[in-house]
């Protein structure tokens, strides 16, 4: 992997919804505007220099979010229901492939780019997401290493592999000049129960070859690496200040009409894509 710390922008805007008790629609909709909304600023306001978004938006709320090919399982309505009555709710996502769990253990957060700023081949915003993780996380006397964990839900090539186990995954999404990378982290709680939540998920989908056998073994919470408390709170403060100390970085941006006008479009979006949810 390629050390990728001279392609950071000189100045982030943080988009910190820790505390918002945001739903899932209402978060993947900021991620789907965010990434719209970010080439338009940069070529408006006369901002010298690259600009980047951080978006850091766990769920307070247990939700499982689906990748459309989840969609497709032959019993998926059944599978819904499944979750639904372990106490989760479901959204699918326009990113990424397969099913993950968000609870109050897990985090999410995005690094969102301007192409026209930043450009960044697929693998380059993979591995920009990589080596900010690796970096961060040597802090604390980790390897973070980035391959395929097959028995893991929702397998990828840029899975965050700490010690043997999956401790976190990546997606990308693309929209014109502006391109996000995200990624899941489980920091503390039950690893296990959330891969056998989605074992039983798929079971009951009646989910075919194609889709991951998943064994709970190979799947880790970050926190079982980590001798001190460590909490979702933690990471993401910690995440922050780590970012903050080679960028500059805005933690009260500007949340304009025109943001707010996009959030609220794909928000819509989001919830007519969702209309299997009771």
């Amino acid at each position: 992997m390629s050390d990728l710390s001279s392609s950071y922008p000189n100045r982030w805007l943080l988009f910190d919804h820790s505390k918002s008790h945001l739903q899932a629609s209402q978060a993947l909709a900021y991620e789907d505007a965010l990434i719209r909304w970010l080439p338009q600023i940069n070529q408006t306001d006369g901002c010298q220099g690259q600009r980047s978004i951080l978006h850091l938006y766990p769920l307070e709320q247990p939700t499982v979010l689906l990748g459309a090919k989840d969609s497709r399982l032959s019993q998926f309505k059944e599978g819904i229901h499944f979750l639904n009555e372990a106490g989760y709710q479901t959204c699918l996502r326009p990113h990424g492939g397969l099913a993950v769990v968000c609870d109050p253990g897990v985090t999410n957060f995005s690094l969102i780019h301007d192409q026209s700023q930043l450009p960044l081949s697929i693998d380059q915003a993979y591995e920009q997401m990589v080596d900010l993780v690796s970096r961060f996380l040597a802090g604390y006397g980790l390897q973070v290493q980035a391959y395929e964990i097959s028995q893991s839900y929702c397998p990828g090539r840029y899975d965050l592999v700490v010690e043997g186990r999956k401790i976190g995954g990546l997606a990308q999404r693309r929209f014109k000049d502006g391109v996000t990378c995200a990624a899941y982290l489980s920091v503390t709680g039950p690893q296990d129960k959330r891969a056998d939540l989605i074992k039983c998920f798929y079971q009951i989908g009646q989910a075919d070859a194609s889709y991951p056998n998943v064994e709970a073994q190979v799947m880790a919470s970050l926190s079982e690496f980590i001798p001190q408390p460590f909490s979702v709170t933690d990471f993401n403060q910690q995440l922050i200040q780590f970012l903050a100390q080679s960028s500059l970085l805005d933690l009260r941006p500007n949340v304009n009409s025109t943001l707010q006008t996009l959030v609220n479009q794909m928000e819509a979006k989001i919830q007519a894509r969702n209309t299997f949810n009771p």
